[in-house]
């Protein structure tokens, strides 16, 4: 870890750390997997309807969505809006898995 001249590590750092603390926990899994659950019941949705079915905060979907797409769990499917906001949908051939992979 890097620190500034007073001692205290970097924004950067410690999100990271914050990051990394969320995906040894756990937590990461069963939020996208809270966010998958979402996508089989509503269909295509934005990030910010995930937020509001699921309960989680934007800030805590945006990532789980970035990880998802990233494994080909989930696709953009489309645009909604203006600004345009991206319509997520479960994979095409990952609509039938059950559980998140662990990581």
């Amino acid at each position: 870890m890097t620190v500034t001249a007073v001692m205290q590590p970097t924004s950067n750092e410690v999100k990271r750390e914050g990051f990394d603390e969320v995906r040894r926990s756990g937590r990461a899994s069963a939020q996208q997997q809270r966010v998958l659950d979402v996508l089989r019941q509503l269909g295509p949705a934005t990030r910010q309807q995930l937020a509001d079915y699921s309960g989680l905060s934007l800030q805590t979907i945006c990532p789980r969505c970035h990880e998802l797409l990233a494994l080909g769990l989930i696709d953009v499917v489309g645009t909604v809006g203006k600004p345009a906001k991206q319509v997520l949908a479960l994979g095409r051939s990952k609509k039938d898995e059950p559980e998140v992979a662990k990581q």
